[in-house]
């Protein structure tokens, strides 16, 4: 399954937003149970949520894990969320990080929003 940055930030702003911990039974719409399993447990395991490891059966054929549980977000969630709640701004990041061409990592893509916030408040020299 490839990693799908718009769910990704869909997941941390409803894990900020949530009264509770999201599992994968979590509704987002235009995406499968799986898609949303497999995204939480990428959110746990590159520490942007915090929760239990995401766990998988032998049995299991999906690459999502049989049981994921986000149960809050970490301080690097809590940045990322901060820089990438802005539309304007998380267009701006598409855009540059679509250069790139295939999946830019987590840390690329909050390194170039804080880039894009920097330029848009005036404090890059550069802009």
């Amino acid at each position: 399954m490839k990693r799908d940055m718009d769910l990704v930030r869909r997941l941390l702003l409803d894990l900020e937003s949530a009264p509770g911990p999201l599992d994968g039974s979590h509704e987002v719409s235009g995406y499968d149970e799986d898609a949303v399993a497999y995204h939480l447990g990428l959110l746990i395991r590159s520490g942007f949520a915090d929760g239990p490891e995401p766990q998988y059966t032998f049995e299991n054929t999906s690459k999502a894990p049989d049981f994921v549980l986000a149960l809050r977000l970490t301080p690097a969630g809590h940045d990322f969320v901060d820089t990438m709640r802005d539309e304007t701004v998380w267009k701006k990041v598409k855009e540059k990080t679509a250069k790139a061409g295939s999946s830019v990592a987590l840390d690329v893509i909050k390194a170039v929003g804080q880039m894009v916030v920097r330029q848009m408040l005036g404090l890059d020299a550069g802009s």
